[in-house]
């Protein structure tokens, strides 16, 4: 009877090692996010799966719509055509699995964000992001004198993700309910798990066509208009 029992702890030691080891290469697969990519900060974010929150309801932002201080910047989207892309698991980093995009549509979003820091340049510019830690982020030049969500990340309003393309944006309650409703992105996981996560911060899909471009460069002056409280933008009509 022992030795049975002890040929069951060692059968489940050696198939927790194996799911640990592979689900850490898969983890590690994702690249550099905002903690280090060692056994260490596999840890952590192991611990912080079981605290993930749901992603794609609106109804938590109803409260806040209509209130002072809230703005819809953001006319009614689209929704955007197919399926989400495959979320991957962790969320540090938060990444997607599928519905990836090529270089030349990554130097286009890439000129989207130079172009946006340029025109709102005595408001915004490029500092290093205080969530992702090793890439810029468009980044408020004053979060000090900002609002609430201007001052949990340090003024960070949005950035991209080299590896997938994929970005976060900061928006207002209203045009965070727009954007997840449109199915253009939805929230990160660890929104009301990290302080530092507003409600509204949100995962924005990359664009695969020239059209959609257009629509994340409406979501980035959204959210540029939010953080900075300026100014209102539209979204581009007709659809697909």
């Amino acid at each position: 009877m022992k030795f049975s029992s002890l040929l069951l702890g060692l059968a489940a030691l050696g198939a927790g090692a194996f799911w640990a080891e592979r689900d850490y290469r898969g983890w590690r697969s994702l690249g550099i996010g905002g903690i280090p990519p060692t056994p260490r900060g596999w840890l952590t974010v192991t611990k912080w799966r079981a605290k993930k929150k749901e992603v794609f309801g609106a109804a938590l932002y109803s409260a806040e719509i209509g209130q002072p201080g809230n703005h819809a910047y953001l006319s009614p989207l689209v929704t955007r055509n197919g399926p989400r892309p495959s979320i991957a698991p962790w969320p540090v980093p938060h990444r997607q699995r599928d519905q990836f995009i090529g270089t030349g549509m990554k130097q286009k979003l890439q000129d989207v964000f130079d172009e946006a820091v340029r025109r709102h340049d005595d408001a915004v510019h490029y500092a290093l992001s205080f969530y992702e830690k090793h890439s810029p982020a468009v980044t408020l030049r004053d979060p000090n004198c900002g609002h609430a969500h201007a001052r949990l990340g340090q003024g960070e309003t949005a950035h991209i993700h080299p590896g997938d393309g994929s970005m976060h944006m900061i928006f207002s309650p209203s045009d965070a309910a727009t954007v997840i409703e449109a199915k253009w992105g939805e929230r990160h996981p660890l929104c009301g798990v990290m302080a530092t996560l507003p409600s509204t911060y949100l995962y924005v899909y990359p664009p695969r066509d020239d059209f959609e471009l257009d629509v994340v460069k409406n979501l980035l002056e959204a959210s540029i208009a939010h953080m900075t409280k300026s100014g209102a933008v539209s979204a581009p009509q007709g659809g697909q």
